[in-house]
């Protein structure tokens, strides 16, 4: 049976969920964890316990610059970048901009996990693009998330700015919208898990979307 899109599928299953009170979703308090041992917290405990993620380590290196945790955090970069008076050859801009993109690649990580065989991280991911009814097998959360176009900045933004993710419906679409804001994800990254790969998209170099129907009309033309 396919969970409901108004309920968090995380929080449903594993008594948790990373983005907390941010969340769009529905936190039933009322539920019991799987696991008779562990009940899950209330809502006042989790949010006593703040936890330091990847970008705030990231941005707390310059205690110069006054990162605002509920922005986009490429555009607190950009920010930042201008703060400090950094072009694009300047070497601190580029030692900076790594140890950013590794932090990125680390947030995602933490936020929809690593493990291709984890049905919980699928069902979280499709729910947060808006899969619906979410699909109940990984095979199926897969073949979903590969026909699905988001940016991967946007989907690590959405925990900080609670603004939902933008699914867009072309990979053209979408690497016009990465270019105008700059919201680039790195491809190649030592930090990068198994899940990263069903969402990367080649946005420089885009793949022209012709449909099938749109074929199938072509090739009756050309028979006419």
């Amino acid at each position: 049976m396919s969970s409901s899109p108004g309920v968090c599928y995380s929080y449903s299953q594993t008594a948790s969920c990373r983005f907390g009170s941010k969340c769009r979703f529905a936190h039933d308090e009322g539920f019991e964890a799987t696991n008779d041992s562990k009940r899950r917290k209330t809502t006042h405990e989790r949010s006593k316990a703040h936890t330091q993620t990847p970008l705030d380590d990231f941005f707390a290196t310059y205690p110069k610059f006054e990162y605002n945790s509920s922005a986009s955090a490429p555009l607190e970069f950009y920010r930042m970048c201008d703060q400090f008076g950094w072009d694009r050859e300047n070497e601190e801009r580029e030692e900076a901009h790594c140890s950013f993109k590794d932090a990125l690649v680390q947030q995602f990580n933490d936020i929809y996990g690593t493990d291709v065989n984890d049905l919980t991280s699928w069902r979280t991911l499709c729910q947060i693009v808006r899969v619906s009814p979410i699909p109940d097998t990984l095979d199926s959360c897969r073949e979903a998330v590969k026909a699905t176009h988001v940016n991967i900045v946007d989907l690590v933004d959405t925990e900080s700015t609670g603004d939902p993710v933008t699914v867009f419906a072309s990979e053209v679409d979408l690497s016009e919208y990465t270019k105008a804001t700059g919201k680039f994800f790195p491809r190649d990254n030592a930090y990068a898990g198994g899940l990263l790969r069903y969402l990367l998209r080649r946005i420089m170099n885009p793949r022209q979307h012709v449909s099938r129907f749109s074929r199938k009309t072509q090739s009756r033309r050309r028979h006419r």
